[in-house]
């Protein structure tokens, strides 16, 4: 969508802003309090077809299950987590629903007045004709699948075994009703409507869903059950997103005296999908996890301290980062409590060192963003600078949340032997990797289209070769795991019957999971497969500025400054309404044509810090729209865009934060602005400070890229990411 700038009066000033409202929790006193965790995984389906089988959930469960005990800011006990898993150590039983129900009883049982419960279930969602009539405002219910689920029998009956969203509604009820504070997380999901149009391994990326036939269901059955509730159209021009379990009501003053708070995440919105897969990203050997619970528990690895709402909206961040625009995770209930109800500590990336003999080991790995190579600073004690340290160590092994270290030679330090570093000494991350690649799939063989198949492969190689790119792309098989996915097909296979199509092939340009989806009028971009010096131009060209869009939303993970430091706002203001709405942290709102933007941020350090807006379209298109200095305590309010009708899609809001020397020019980041990718157009035509990497990446920086961290003298960043979906008005 392309915007329309409607700059408005800057304010700034030292005006005080009104202090955050209180976390309302139901909480009791930290020392009265116990851990509890249901852990549910099903994987295997043995009455239902073959391919009904998944592998993430027992990894899913036992990575949640190891952070919980070993990695969690808060104790919990193994006797209180039921595990419920097949073929998986530590498991108590089998996730059946007399299991998982049986489960969820018993911490009902136990649970008192102030207690934490955490409920995560990883398997296959679905849906089926509602039950109980007028239950529903689509006429379907939203299901689990536990592992003895059965093929459909009929209207009255339903799926065998299934779990609905009321019985899962009244099992947190009971939990709830005790005081005690329920986390419940679903990586599952019940429908989609996007088409694949290129290829992905189906070992490598699988559907957490089946289809309403796949359980035996009759199509018939689906359009009768929906036909009474016809009225609402689920998914299609809703301006507010739906979850599949609508159990966790919005928390009121009037709430929670009484009956336990809850927070709940949903992997996706009741018309998409969720996959799994190996994770991490890039990393030999992977094993397949779901992709909303490894994100969730890497981006908590990172920062034990956030609520419930900034670590939905790192998730978020680092979808983003990742190039997906699907599936849209879910937030909702109490967000603003602290994860876990625990209190708030000054914890950066540090960890106690443990060493026996000539090895030493940390209790943190790949979720903590460490990989072989990673420099870590060894510090006296948990409090220490980063100038006291002794030396460094750097990762040999990782795992998801342990590592192998070994002391190295690093700056000015010499090596140090670990014999002789001191007991409850620290080891602090000094230097964090940032990955600019770009993985690029190749478009696979499409019956009647191999010669032009073959020309863009062809091309990619030129491309590729070419020493004057302005992208750095690592290409990859058809099927393999990649940021950006490519197809060579007909226009009109893709845009179907839309005027702008034609039986011409051409070179798509898809995102990871390989899907298109023409709901709400967004399309994929696209260069037609004419001459193959004409394509090589402008494939090069969308390459370039795909490449650029999605760099600038990897550097969120370079991001040093913390919450209470700097504060930013967006606000929406539709034109029926007076007031502007604040877009929440873990939301992706979907905006209309002529609503408007405008934003509120404050320093609340002491440094100067200029703050750069941006805005990246569905095109890829980059607008630079303010570059600002603000001087401690100041405040910027101000009306930034309006939304158009040119195009529709996943968009992001970018707000870059760069710490300023005194005396020195506004750090002004225009140079990253460039025209979108329409989509449907034909080709003719050492170790760096954060503010370096910014401009690096308007000149195609090298592969990868570090930022020390604790460092005094190097600048500090951040990149803020808000996501937006435009849709059109009806």
């Amino acid at each position: 969508m392309s915007i329309r700038l409607t700059r408005r009066a800057v304010l700034l000033g030292a005006s005080a802003m009104g202090a955050a409202g209180l976390v309302r929790t139901s909480f009791a006193a930290p020392e009265a309090r116990t851990y509890y965790a249901v852990l549910v995984a099903a994987t295997a389906y043995p009455n239902l077809p073959p391919k009904s089988a998944l592998i993430g959930p027992n990894h899913d469960a036992q990575l949640v299950r190891e952070y919980l005990l070993g990695n969690s800011p808060v104790k919990f006990d193994a006797a209180n987590i039921i595990l419920l898993a097949d073929n998986l150590d530590g498991a108590i039983g089998s996730p059946t629903l007399d299991g998982i129900l049986s489960g969820l009883a018993q911490i009902a049982a136990w649970a008192k007045r102030g207690d934490f419960v955490y409920i995560h279930y990883s398997g296959h969602g679905s849906q089926q004709p509602a039950l109980s009539a007028g239950d529903e405002t689509d006429g379907l219910d939203e299901i689990l699948l536990p592992s003895d689920t059965g093929m459909w029998t009929d209207r009255t009956k339903g799926v065998p075994n299934a779990l609905t969203d009321n019985m899962v509604g009244q099992a947190l009820d009971a939990i709830r009703n005790k005081g005690a504070f329920v986390w419940i997380v679903l990586d599952c999901c019940n429908s989609g409507t996007a088409t694949r149009a290129a290829p992905v391994g189906e070992d490598l990326i699988a559907e957490r869903k089946l289809d309403p036939s796949d359980l035996g269901i009759p199509a018939s059955e689906i359009r009768l059950a929906t036909a009474a509730e016809e009225s609402r159209e689920v998914g299609e021009g809703q301006i507010e997103r739906q979850a599949a379990f609508a159990f966790a009501e919005d928390p009121t003053s009037a709430q929670g005296i009484t009956r336990g708070d809850l927070v709940a995440f949903f992997a996706a919105q009741s018309i998409e999908t969720t996959p799994e897969m190996p994770l991490p990203k890039g990393q030999p050997d992977a094993t397949k996890f779901g992709l909303f619970t490894f994100t969730i528990f890497q981006k908590l690895a990172e920062n034990p301290n956030v609520t419930y709402r900034q670590l939905g909206h790192a998730v978020l961040q680092q979808y983003t980062a990742d190039g997906r625009i699907r599936p849209t995770p879910l937030f909702e209930g109490a967000l603003d409590a602290r994860v876990f109800g625990s209190e708030i500590v000054d914890t950066p990336m540090q960890w106690p060192l443990e060493s026996k003999g000539t090895r030493g080991s940390i209790a943190a790995g790949l979720m903590h963003r460490l990989v072989p190579g990673s420099k870590l600073a060894i510090l006296p004690g948990p409090l220490s600078e980063m100038s006291e340290a002794l030396g460094y160590v750097e990762v040999v092994a990782a795992k998801n949340l342990t590592s192998m270290i070994k002391p190295v030679a690093y700056e000015d330090r010499p090596l140090v032997a670990l014999s002789d570093i001191p007991a409850g000494a620290y080891v602090r991350v000094a230097r964090l990797e940032i990955d600019f690649s770009m993985v690029v799939a190749r478009p696979g063989a499409v019956a009647g289209l191999e010669k032009q198949t073959a020309d863009a492969n062809a091309m990619l190689d030129v491309l590729a070769a070419d020493p004057g790119r302005r992208f750095n792309i690592r290409l990859v098989d058809p099927g393999e795991e990649a940021d950006l996915r490519l197809a060579v097909l007909p226009e009109n296979a893709i845009l179907r019957a839309s005027p702008d199509g034609s039986d011409a092939p051409a070179l798509w340009f898809l995102p990871p999971s390989g899907d298109v989806s023409l709901k709400d009028g967004s399309k994929p971009p696209f260069v037609a497969a004419v001459d193959p010096e004409r394509l090589r131009v402008g494939a090069g060209e969308v390459l370039a500025k795909i490449f650029r869009a999605t760099s600038l939303s990897r550097l969120a993970a370079g991001s040093d400054y913390r919450p209470e430091q700097v504060m930013v706002e967006f606000k929406l203001k539709r034109p029926s309404e007076n007031l502007m709405k604040p877009l929440q942290q873990a939301t992706v709102p979907r905006v209309l044509p002529g609503d408007e933007v405008h934003i509120l941020a404050k320093n609340l350090s002491s440094k100067l810090i200029d703050i750069n807006i941006l805005y990246v379209g569905s095109d890829y298109s980059i607008t630079h729209i303010d570059a600002q200095r603000l001087v401690p305590n100041a405040t910027i309010e101000e009306g930034l865009l309006a939304f158009t009708d040119a195009s529709f899609g996943f968009e992001r809001m970018i707000a870059v934060l760069t710490e300023a020397p005194p005396q020195s020019a506004i750090e002004d980041l225009s140079f990253l602005a460039q025209g979108g990718v329409p989509p449907a157009t034909r080709a003719a035509s050492g170790q760096p400070a954060f503010s370096d990497m910014l401009r690096d990446i308007g000149l195609a920086p090298a592969t990868r890229s570090a930022m020390k961290l604790g460092d005094k003298n190097a600048s500090m960043g951040a990149v803020l990411i808000f996501p937006v979906e435009t849709v059109p008005a009806s």
